[in-house]
């Protein structure tokens, strides 16, 4: 009769000739540091999470591992940040966590801010013209750009232009 074997049994024969490398533990290393810098960063937008609870959080990384959470932070507040919303915390975590220079970014916002609030003027002005055109006037006429499918794509043209930008400038040391 044939031995039944365990799951466990089993891969731990198949397991047996496998080694760790030192390249191996480096990538565990990584993916652990960013997975915990992910979920810090999600409880923090989400408000479970203080700035300064962050910032335990984050200085509890050892030495070696500290360049790689900073980076991750880095690049989840910069890949969280948009041109038309509420981007705060998001310069609270670069400005207190990470000591950036967040000026460049608040230039870089305002700029993109500029040309979507000209590219809307411009719209919305159309869209009364054709309206006028077809014989829909009067002072209760507003465009609704959102329901535009050429304004949505307008913005996220711009969305990826703006990250584009962000990913360029030299924010951190």
């Amino acid at each position: 009769m044939a031995e039944i074997r365990s799951t466990l049994d089993i891969i731990m024969e198949k397991a047996k000739g496998l080694t760790v490398t030192d390249e191996d533990k480096k990538d565990f290393a990584e993916k652990e540091v960013q997975g915990r810098v992910k979920g810090f960063f999600q409880k923090t937008l989400d408000g479970i999470l203080s700035i300064q609870q962050l910032k335990a959080e984050m200085a509890s990384f050892d030495e070696e591992r500290q360049p790689a959470a900073k980076k991750e932070l880095r690049e989840a507040c910069l890949n969280a940040m948009t041109v038309e919303g509420d981007n705060q915390s998001l310069f609270e975590m670069l400005d207190q966590l990470l000591e950036c220079d967040i000026k460049p970014l608040l230039d870089q916002i305002d700029e993109f801010q500029e040309q979507q609030k000209k590219e809307h003027s411009k719209r919305a002005e159309a869209q009364i013209e054709t309206l006028k055109s077809l014989g829909v006037s009067g002072s209760a006429i507003i465009p609704n750009l959102r329901a535009n499918p050429s304004w949505r794509s307008y913005l996220s043209h711009l969305e990826d232009r703006f990250h584009e930008k962000l990913k360029a400038l030299e924010l951190c040391d």
